[in-house]
């Protein structure tokens, strides 16, 4: 079990690490490394994970390892970078991370997984989702064509292989009593997944009304439950990545479907929804209607002032994209593409709120022209393990940051300008410790997943 002291101990270069194989990495995996998973980690991540598979100890032992300095001197690279290239390998299940500590010190075990066969990567929606975001229609196709070869090659043959008992003979007496030396040694063995495949928690699963996407999908467009069913995984994904709702999603299958079959089409769903996500971008939001606050508990707005009131309930009532555009409306900015992706990352991979976003996005841009992932991180890390739910909840931490005494140092380093008010030092956190990791709990909701998947630089 981890100490509490143990969990708070800073990651520094000094630090050792341990890299343990799961499996053997040959040049196939090196080829769909290069293909397919080169686009979404980028080139240091990407030389990380390699670096690590020819870091693994032969004859050394545990007791003679080395620093991260070393791997950070191959690399070229600060603690920081080294860190965000290390979370992609893990948020596309290449690497998984551990903590442990002994005589020597603290350590980190690297855990090395294999990359997805073709066949898995294509058919898992969020990897091609991401991949043909990264590099776009005609390169996404060109990649699935180049890899469908094997099976366009299969299409119409009759399999001849032969099976194992039909080759190889073995007692029947063997194989309804296994022996107890084959018993023994199986016990010794622990069956370790490839790579972990997170799953739709039922959370996720329960924030649509399925029963009215399949009624309207059918009574419209003809669709059969049986084929939504079958791409469920996938709607259910592009709501929880784009936000879409039960109307939006009934539309645009409708929209993509083909009508001749009666049949979803996955590819050009999936083209359709992030065309419309780019095209809307910096479409001016509508301006709605202000209302009057509604009366909160006496625990929640009734400690702020009108103008905290007016900005909580904008941001309970609005998407993320859209109060970004409003705010930088409001300011006479624009939204730019690595803000709105920046932003979009933060929706997908935490499990922060909708309206607690909106606080944080209010809260940079009082003290910064445009959004960073290095700050929405560090904030996002501080909020999730500090426990704010509500978008109260988190305007009172951001008052509460900035009413602390604090020395005078320097704040986050974005090479610019600052106001002159003071604000939250969110690096002098004690929780936001970004290598705390938990390796025996099950990250199987889908915001974990998308958080891992997005933290890419842009």
């Amino acid at each position: 079990m981890v100490t509490n002291n143990f969990a708070s101990e800073k990651f520094t270069p000094l630090v050792g690490y341990w890299c343990l194989p799961s499996g053997h990495l040959n040049d196939d995996d090196r080829h769909v490394l290069t293909d397919l998973y080169l686009p979404i980690l980028g080139t240091e991540a990407f030389s990380l994970y390699l670096l690590l598979w020819e870091k693994i100890p032969n004859k050394e032992l545990i007791t003679q390892r080395k620093s991260h300095a070393e791997l950070m001197s191959l690399l070229g690279i600060d603690l920081k970078r080294f860190y965000e290239a290390r979370i992609k390998a893990e948020a596309l299940g290449l690497i998984r991370t551990f903590q442990k500590k002994d005589n020597l010190g603290t350590y980190y075990i690297y855990q090395l997984f294999e990359p997805l066969s073709p066949d898995e990567f294509f058919k898992d929606d969020l990897m091609s989702i991401f991949l043909y975001e990264q590099i776009g229609e005609s390169k996404y196709h060109l990649l699935a064509d180049k890899y469908m070869h094997s099976e366009l090659i299969l299409k119409d043959s009759h399999e001849i292989t032969k099976e194992f008992l039909e080759v190889f003979n073995l007692s029947s007496n063997d194989l309804i009593n296994t022996p107890t030396e084959v018993r023994n040694t199986q016990g010794n063995f622990q069956t370790t997944p490839k790579t972990k495949k997170p799953t739709l928690s039922a959370e996720a699963t329960s924030q649509l009304d399925w029963e009215l996407i399949t009624d309207r999908i059918e009574q419209l467009y003809k669709i059969q439950p049986d084929d939504l069913l079958a791409n469920q995984e996938l709607i259910l994904n592009l709501h929880a990545f784009y936000g879409l709702d039960e109307i939006a999603l009934i539309n645009v299958i409708g929209k993509t479907c083909d009508i001749v079959n009666n049949k979803i089409d996955p590819d050009r769903l999936k083209k359709v929804v992030q065309d419309r996500f780019e095209k809307n971008a910096n479409i001016s939001v509508k301006r709605q209607t202000e209302v009057e606050p509604k009366e909160e508990t006496a625990t929640t707005s009734s400690n702020f002032n009108r103008a905290d009131q007016l900005i909580l309930q904008q941001a309970k009532s609005m998407t993320p994209a859209d109060f970004l555009t409003a705010q930088k409306q409001k300011s006479g900015g624009f939204v730019g593409t690595v803000e709105s992706r920046a932003l979009r990352d933060m929706a997908m991979k935490t499990e922060l709120s909708a309206a607690v976003l909106n606080i944080m996005v209010y809260y940079i841009l009082q003290n910064s022209p445009a959004l960073t992932l290095p700050l929405m991180e560090t904030m996002a890390n501080d909020w999730q393990q500090n426990e704010v739910h509500t978008p109260e909840q988190a305007l009172q931490r951001i008052t509460d940051f900035q009413t602390k005494p604090r020395s005078p140092k320097r704040r986050y380093n974005n090479n610019r300008p600052r106001k002159v008010e003071q604000a939250t030092d969110w690096s002098k956190v004690k929780s936001n410790v970004p290598d705390q990791h938990d390796p025996q709990t099950s990250r199987n909701d889908l915001q974990d997943r998308l958080q891992r998947l997005r933290n890419k630089d842009n």
